[in-house]
Parts: structure tokens; sequence; C-alpha cells
């Protein structure tokens, strides 16, 4: 199990910056996600992983060892990339044998290599196939047979679940960390989705605009986001973002936005930054709907819109004249749209944000990471 450090990378295409100054330390063994939206850098650093690409400042490690400019065929490095990139006039089998003849090893290895990944995979009865006459979820097993079966030391995958419908990448998320345990393999997987890097990563490393935002776990990431982007970003629905002021009111620090207040005397401690643009952030699944008399938040709203998603729902309430809510309710829950309805939460679950997204305060019971 190889661990990878990746030092200070830069890199341009034209003036494009792809990676602004990335610094990172991936351990031997784990599962770690690289997460941001399209353009963000993932495939690039991944690329300057693989070997495929150099950087213009910066240093790649594997396990204490430089290896910036070892070319990408002497880093036993094995790559998975979005569009699968199989060879549609070979069959399956001989699909995921390439990367073993190129490396001359003997027919029966070959066959047996095969098999084992095949079996654990499930994608042993398709071994006689060709890649147009199978599913999307099925390709996708077979790039990654191909990829596992050399044992390469790192395995990196380029957003292999994108293209596939929601009941695959569910089976595959599964499927990934199964494989983690028993090839006992660096995974390094770079995706769009804050849910694949919720449900697999052990790692995340938050990139945006070729920038880090956050290097840490996936809990610290979701629960003490180190700025509004990444507070946004991971998660399903996003968080609650609303701006205003922080202002004394009765000796009291009260974050307040038109007719909306939350006194946040006990959350900014000694920078009261007072009558300064403070964003106050409330995850949905934080927000709850109707008559509960115990929160210490309660606004009056109207729902404008109600998802049914799955088994759950979420009501988007209009609390304010420009500010609209999204409370995560599990299970169907039925309301109409018009109808007025009560929506609170409690003080201590807010978040609050510079104007520069930076973050003042997360909710007092992740201070200390209880």
């Amino acid at each position: 199990m190889i661990t990878v450090s990746v030092s200070h990378l830069v890199k341009r295409y034209g003036k494009k910056v792809a990676l602004d100054d990335v610094s990172a330390d991936i351990e031997g063994g784990s599962f770690f996600c690289i997460l941001g939206e399209p353009g963000a850098g993932k495939t690039t650093l991944l690329r300057i992983i693989a070997g495929l690409e150099i950087p213009e400042e910066g240093n790649v490690f594997f396990d204490g060892k430089e290896v910036t400019l070892v070319p990408a065929q002497k880093r036993d490095v094995a790559m998975v990339f979005q569009d699968f990139a199989l060879y549609p006039h070979l069959t399956v089998f001989e699909n995921i044998a390439s990367p073993l003849r190129a490396s001359r090893m003997e027919e029966n290895r070959i066959r047996d290599s095969i098999q084992l990944v095949a079996h654990f995979l499930k994608i042993d009865h398709l071994l006689d196939r060709s890649p147009l006459f199978i599913s999307g979820g099925e390709r996708q097993r077979v790039a990654i047979a191909r990829a596992l079966v050399k044992k390469p030391k790192i395995a990196l995958f380029d957003e292999p679940l994108v293209n596939l419908d929601f009941k695959i990448r569910e089976d595959m998320r599964a499927q990934f960390k199964l494989m983690q345990k028993e090839f006992k393999q660096t995974i390094v997987f770079a995706t769009p989705d804050p849910v694949d890097a919720m449900s697999m990563a052990d790692q995340v490393l938050v990139l945006h605009e070729g920038k880090v935002q956050q290097l840490s776990t996936v809990w610290e990431a979701y629960f003490r986001p180190a700025n509004l982007f990444v507070a946004t970003y991971l998660g399903f629905p996003p968080m609650n973002v609303i701006e205003g002021e922080l202002r004394t009111i009765n000796s009291q620090t009260v974050w307040q936005a038109s007719s909306l207040q939350v006194e946040v005397t006990d959350r900014v401690g000694g920078e009261r930054e007072k009558e300064r643009t403070v964003l106050l952030g409330i995850r949905p699944e934080h927000i709850v709907l109707g008559e509960e008399k115990e929160l210490k938040v309660r606004w009056e709203g109207e729902v404008v819109l109600s998802e049914v998603v799955g088994s759950d729902t979420i009501v988007h309430v209009r609390v304010d004249d420009e500010v609209v809510l999204r409370s995560f309710v599990p299970g169907i829950y039925r309301v109409a749209v018009g109808e007025n309805v009560k929506v609170g939460f409690e003080r201590g679950d807010v978040y609050l944000f510079r104007e520069n997204g930076e973050t003042l305060a997360f909710p007092k019971r992740f201070w200390k990471g209880e």
C-alpha cells in the first residue's frame, strides 16, 4: 500500500491555472476523494499522480520517494477514465487481459488473475461478450477489472460514476468500498458528486478553481466546513444561506436580515463584527416544519414547492420576500403549495460565514470534534 504526497503543485494550460499550489498527503490503503465542480482541477491532479502530466511547479512522492519526472509506465498506477475507454473489437476477457499481455505474463496466470477479479466484480459470465452488448454498469466493472487485474500500487478513478443511472451508481458505490477492502489498495477517486464522497471516502480534498478549499475527513468537511463553498457543496440538499448583518439589540448580538432574526451572542465570542455583512447557514435536515414550540427560532412561511425524492420530501418555504428555505423531511410529507406553515430550528444548529466566505462559527457541538 503506497502513500502518495503531492506538494505545492502548479499546472497551467495557457492562461488558465488548472492547479494553484495544491498539496495533499494520501495514506496508503485509504479511499481518498477529490471533490469539485467540473473544471476544478480534479482530472489534472489525477493525471499528474499517474505521470501523464508534468507540473510546472511542485513535486509528487510515492512512499517518500520523488516520482515527479518518472514516466507513467514506471509508476505502477492504474487509471480508470470517465468514458471507460474499452476496446470495442475485443471481448470482455481480452479487454481485461490487455495490460497483462502487455507485460508478457504467462497465459495460465492471465486466466487465473482474470477469473479472480471478474468473479469478485460479478462479471465472470460476461467474459465472452463484446463491450458493445453489455450495460453501462457492466462496462464500468470491466474497466475497473482491467485496472485491478495487474494489481497496481495505486488505482485512480476519474469520475467513473458520472454517466451511470441512479440505481447503478448506488450499487457501484458499495462495490468500490468492498473492492478497497478486498484488494487493499490506495484508491484516489475524483468526482463532482458530494454523495460519492460522503458515502465512500476516508478523506476528501475539496477543490474549487484549482485551489484547495479543505483537506480533511469527510466528517469534518461536512460538519466543520472551512468556508461557504465547502459548506454548500458538501451536502444534499445544499445548505440554506441567508445574507444579513450582526447587530446589538438589548446587549445581545443578533443576526438580522429584514424581519428575520437569530440571537448569536454565544457564537461570535470576542469577535463582535457588528454592523458587518454576515451570512447565516442552516442545513435543510435541521429545519423542522410545524408546531415545534421547543425550538428557539420559529418563523412563519408559505410553501412554494414540495419535492418527493425517493422516500423523503424536500419542502421549499418562503419566509421573507427574498428568502426561500429548503427543509429536508424524512418520509412522504403531504403539504400544498401556498399553504402557510411554521418553520423552526435550534440556534445551536446555525453556521455563520464572513462576507468573504470564511467560516466564522459552526454549531457548538462540533467545536471540539464531538
